[in-house]
Parts: C-alpha cells; structure tokens; sequence
C-alpha cells in the first residue's frame, strides 16, 4: 500500500512548507502573470477543465483517495498548488524535468494556492494524491516501484515502445492498475495512449499516427503551475495524459468495484467525438458509462472473497455446533427464569411466615395465666374412700 513501505519511508518527502518564488520562463513554458509579486487567479479560465466537464463531476468526487503515481517525473516539492497532495518518493533515484514534472502533476491534482485555494490552478481531480518516483534513466524500474507501492492510477511521461518499459506496464496492469501515456509512437497495449488537441478540437502539431492515438484530450496551452511557485502555460502530449490520469482517477473514486479495463473503457467509450473521428476526453459521459457498468458490479471485498473459496469460510460443523450452544444457553435461561418466578425473590412468603409466628407467639403470651386457671380450677378431685 502507499506509504506503507518502511524501507523507503526515508526516501519520502511530504510537501509541508511554501516557498516563496517568482514566475519564470522554463522551456516549454510560457509565464502566466510578469509581475513576481503577483499570484494569478486562472481557475476560471482553464479552458481544458471546462471543455471536458471536470467540474460537473466534483459534485460527486474529487479523486480523494485515489492515488496517482508519476514515475520518471521530477516535481517541485514547494509548489502551494501541490501541498499536501504530493508525495516525492526518491527510492529509485533523483533529478528530471522539474517544470515538466510539475505542470503533469498539478495538471492531475493541483487544488489551488493553500486550501482556501484564493489563487493558483486546479487539476482534474483536486482531491487526488499524488506520488512521484522520479529518475533520470530507468523509468522500467520507477513503475515497478510505483506498482509496489499500490498506485491505482499510473501515468508515463513517455512511451518509447521499449521492451523494459512495456514489461514493467504489464506488470503494472497485471496488478490492478490503469496507466495512461502520452501517444507518442509506442504501441504497449497495456497503456492508455492519449493525445492532445488543442481549444479548437485539433490536433496538437506533432502528434502520433490516428492508429497509435485511444483518446484525446486538452493538451494546447494549458494554465498550470510551474516549479517556481508560479504558474505557466504548456503545450504537449504529456500533458493531454495527465488530464486523462486525472479523470481517471475521479472514477477510480466514484466507482471503486470496477476494473481498470472497465475503468479505461469507460474513458474510452463515454467520450464525444474528436478530432479524426477520434474519441475526445468528457468526464460527464465517462461517468455515466462507468455508473451503467458499476450497476452490475456489486461492492464487495475481493481479498475476502478470494480466502473464502480458497476454503477460508466457517465449516458446517462449526454452524452446527454454534446452533446448538445457542439452543442450549436458551433453555438454560428459560429453567432459570421459571425458577425465579416461581420462587420468592422479592422474600414476600418468607416474611409472612415470620408475621405469622410472631402473631402467634402475642397470642400465645396473652392467653397463658388465664389458660393454667382454667386448667387448674376445673381439675376434678378424686373422691374420699368412705366417703
């Protein structure tokens, strides 16, 4: 489960503290307010949330509980935006794109600056957490480790199409959790390869083959934050996957009996129609697929059901057994308490018995002279011989 790796608690950072900073040009980005005193206000006008209906759904979830993993990200611990959604685990290794990395995470789950949230961004679902794994070189290994720790959601910054990436994918699905990348080239069936379109509905410049794209989603000049506290505008693949993961995410929470399958066709399916006849991204209509679906699918606990067929339940002869101590205990109860009624336990018999010889010894003690006269003068004598 997340977090409860003691080996790597070490490793772990939570995002406790602000640090004041400015906003600044990193590659890729473009500043969203010039002053360095200013904190913008972009929620209302992040296009993206607004096209794909993210905040019709949050009446119902905001993705709490649900945690999605960025392995291969590096992500500005500092960030306002981030703060206690974000959790930077360092078990595989450190460094990376730091502004990439924070854009794909607040994109995801930012919830605003603190938590009145008076400026800042939001993500798709503000609630989430958020668990970076970041490194340089071995993303194979950061999604294993992301896996480890029991990440429902997954989301790549890249998708090369390597065979260690796509065994360590496999392995990630096979445990139970969806991972979305970004459609650049590589064909992994086990990811969600979503690409990014633009406020108008068309494709960003440079995106993959239709045949290589599963779903589109808002990924032209996006607002969100930027490493220096402050917030930027970005254009990309990635982060069309990172909405995807956070809309992921959101149903993951809503719907937490379906499968990730279930879940990535509910995506998938419950979308509107893009660029290409290509599916558009639409929470609102995700959500009802995945609420049709869940219909059907009864909660329960599966690592219970699973000891029960492996011959975990009660044996029959422990049910009989326990019927007939109940059986018992119950005419015990029942001898009992007939005994008690029809005893005396409040003493009324008994303390009329003792009324009773009481009144009998005053009587007694009235009527002893009178009762010796009596017998003493009616005492006949016997007569006199001669007499």
């Amino acid at each position: 489960m997340l977090g409860g790796n003691s080996r790597n608690r070490t490793h772990k950072r939570h995002v406790r503290t602000v640090v004041a900073g400015t906003a600044a040009a990193v590659f890729g980005f473009a500043p969203a307010s010039a002053a360095a005193d200013v904190v913008p206000d972009l929620r209302p006008e992040q296009w993206g949330l607004v096209s794909i209906g993210a905040r019709e759904v949050w009446e119902e979830t905001q993705g709490e509980g649900t945690t999605v993993a960025l392995p291969g990200f590096a992500v500005a611990e500092d960030h306002p935006d981030l703060r206690d959604n974000l959790t930077v685990d360092t078990e595989v290794g450190e460094g990376g794109d730091e502004a990439v990395g924070t854009a794909a995470a607040a994109l995801v789950a930012a919830h605003g600056h603190g938590m009145d949230a008076d400026g800042g961004v939001l993500g798709v679902a503000p609630d989430a957490g958020l668990l970076a794994v970041p490194t340089e070189d071995d993303l194979p290994a950061a999604v294993r480790h992301a896996t480890s720790e029991g990440a429902p959601v997954i989301l790549l910054p890249e998708n090369d199409g390597g065979e260690d990436l796509a065994a360590a994918t496999e392995e990630a699905a096979g445990s139970g959790a969806l991972v979305v990348g970004p459609a650049d080239g590589g064909d992994d069936p086990n990811v969600l390869a979503v690409a990014g379109v633009d406020e108008d509905g068309a494709l960003i410049p440079g995106s993959a083959a239709a045949d290589t794209i599963e779903l589109t989603a808002p990924g032209a000049d996006l607002d969100t934050a930027d490493p220096e506290r402050g917030a930027a505008q970005v254009t990309g693949t990635p982060y069309a996957a990172a909405m995807a993961a956070g809309a992921a995410a959101l149903l993951r929470t809503h719907y937490p009996q379906l499968s990730p399958d279930q879940i990535r066709t509910a995506l998938v399916e419950g979308s509107q129609p893009g660029p290409d006849d290509l599916p558009a991204l639409h929470v609102i209509s995700a959500d009802d697929h995945a609420g049709a679906v869940a219909a059907d699918v009864p909660l329960l606990n599966e690592d219970l059901a699973e000891r029960t067929d492996e011959g975990g339940g009660v044996p029959v002869w422990a049910w009989f057994a326990t019927v007939g101590a109940v059986l018992v205990l119950g005419v015990l109860l029942l001898v009992v308490w007939v005994r008690r009624s029809s005893a005396d336990p409040y003493g009324v018999k008994a303390e009329r018995a003792a009324e009773d010889e009481r009144i009998a010894a005053e009587r007694a003690s009235e009527a002893g002279p009178e009762s010796r006269r009596k017998q003493k003068g009616g005492r006949r004598r016997k007569p006199r011989r001669g007499a």
